[in-house]
């Protein structure tokens, strides 16, 4: 399956810009081992890799799923040479995915295709599953989970997070990432 994987990324200010981003506060669920590691989260770094970060996270959560029924996903947008080419050009082919866009025109496809009056949005997919299948995980997250169990997340304060997704508007996409940690290490045992 070819997939779009990546192109949003390569279409970025690249992560070796020299963009100071705000830090985040950390998400009030972490535990006291997360804690301490999160003030050595700058120390003893890989290399950069070629690819952008994010795009190896998804990779990472949605890559193994897609093996496991059969999917071989080829993600053509993050291939180094692009990665390496897309990083060279001067930011205004890259803003608005500019020179995706031109090249879907002279490809023939309609402005509708080109440029979206709309653009792709997911978080109401993302809220589904969230709340349909992530809070159930989450449940169990409750009762027994490894990042729990190796102090890396609190209990009690997940289940606060949990209460409070509840009665919330819209789940925290932030949950999603603890979920993913928990159901990628149940994966590996």
């Amino acid at each position: 399956m070819f997939t779009g994987s990546g192109g949003d990324e390569v279409n970025a200010h690249h992560s070796r810009t020299d963009v100071e981003l705000p830090t985040p506060e950390p998400a009030p669920w972490l535990g006291p081992k997360a804690v301490r590691a999160l003030a050595e989260v700058n120390e003893h770094l890989a290399p950069i890799p070629v690819l952008p970060v994010p795009t190896l996270m998804a990779f990472g959560m949605h890559n193994p799923g897609f093996l496991r029924v059969g999917v071989w996903p080829v993600s053509p947008l993050v291939h180094p040479r692009i990665v390496r080419f897309m990083e060279q050009l001067p930011h205004e082919y890259k803003r608005g995915k500019a020179l995706f866009r031109e090249r879907i025109r002279r490809a023939g496809l309609p402005e509708s295709v080109a440029a979206p009056a709309e653009p792709e949005n997911f978080l109401a997919v993302l809220e589904k599953g969230l709340r349909s299948y992530g809070l159930p995980v989450l449940d169990d997250m409750l009762k027994e989970s490894v990042l729990v169990d190796l102090g890396y997340v609190d209990r009690k304060a997940l289940a606060q997070a949990r209460k409070d997704a509840d009665t919330a508007l819209t789940v925290p996409d932030l949950l999603c990432d603890v979920l993913a940690l928990e159901v990628g290490l149940l994966s590996l045992m």
